[in-house]
């Protein structure tokens, strides 16, 4: 249990940085605490349950509001809340379009070339789409515009979306940061800092509690051979809570640090570490 706490901290900790939580509670739950590495998958998914809430709580006004723009004649076709509603639609589904092959095929993976003594790839793996990140963010990262949900077309949304959903989708991967991703992709289409965090956040919701789904269907049940649904219980309990205060705190370190050396420094240095014990043991 204090193994799965600890996961769950870091998960709530570093889920707003663009370092990948699911590449860091991977790295921790296989090579640290031993845990297979098709279950750690598996937990990587279902460890963001906490944090999801955590987005849905803080960011509550704007999801009632995209709720409510559901209702006919409830809101103007051009009001920025049916704006937000559509965007998360086209988003997710872009998001499928590139998320659920990519899910089998990881899965497929591990399950056939993997098992808990070969942690060290699964590290290798992980480090070298931590140094994608790094680079993806080192490009985009001072290209932003003054582009906000409330001044663009229909045609725009569309385009936007789909795009930045399909970018998303990649983020299957463990080492890729969904957030990384998908804020550098919205910084790349001109839009303001503040609201690239913002879409990048809503954008988080649906594809989290996507994913859990995915794995509960094609996942055979992975995370549940030897974790108790309690222990789920407390896993979300303490990623959200860890989530829900850290989010603001480490949001504004986020602005001061520039997290793109960071991903390829320690993509560098897990190479550095585990490559020599791979082949001279």
């Amino acid at each position: 249990m204090i193994e799965y706490i600890i996961i769950a901290i870091i998960q709530g900790l570093v889920e707003w940085l663009p370092i990948s939580s699911s590449g860091q509670v991977l790295i921790v739950s296989v090579n640290i605490f031993g845990i297979p590495p098709e279950q750690a998958f598996s937990l990587s998914i279902w460890v963001h349950l906490g944090t999801t809430l955590a987005v849905i709580v803080k960011m509550r006004k704007d999801f009632i509001h995209i709720i409510k723009s559901i209702i006919p004649g409830k809101f103007e076709a051009e009001d920025n809340h049916v704006k937000k509603r559509n965007w998360l639609i086209y988003a997710t589904v872009g998001t499928a379009i590139t998320a659920i092959p990519l899910y089998l095929l990881f899965k497929f993976i591990i399950s056939e070339d993997f098992d808990a003594t070969q942690g060290d790839i699964m590290t290798l793996m992980i480090s070298g789409f931590l140094i994608i990140t790094g680079i993806v963010l080192l490009i985009f990262k001072k290209k932003f515009g003054n582009k906000t949900i409330d001044l663009i077309s229909k045609r725009e949304l569309i385009r936007d979306s789909s795009i930045s959903g399909l970018i998303q989708g990649v983020a299957i991967l463990p080492g890729i940061s969904r957030s990384g991703f998908t804020i550098s992709t919205l910084i790349f289409e001109k839009y303001t800092q503040e609201q690239s965090l913002k879409l990048s956040f809503l954008m988080s919701v649906p594809v989290a509690l996507a994913s859990i789904g995915m794995d509960i269907i094609f996942g055979e049940g992975s995370v549940f051979g030897t974790i108790d649904i309690f222990t789920i219980l407390i896993l979300t309990a303490v990623s959200f809570i860890v989530g829900y205060f850290s989010m603001g705190v480490l949001l504004k370190i986020a602005q001061k640090i520039n997290f793109s050396y960071f991903c390829i420094l320690y993509g560098v240095l897990s190479f550095v570490i585990i490559v020599p014990f791979m082949f001279f043991g």
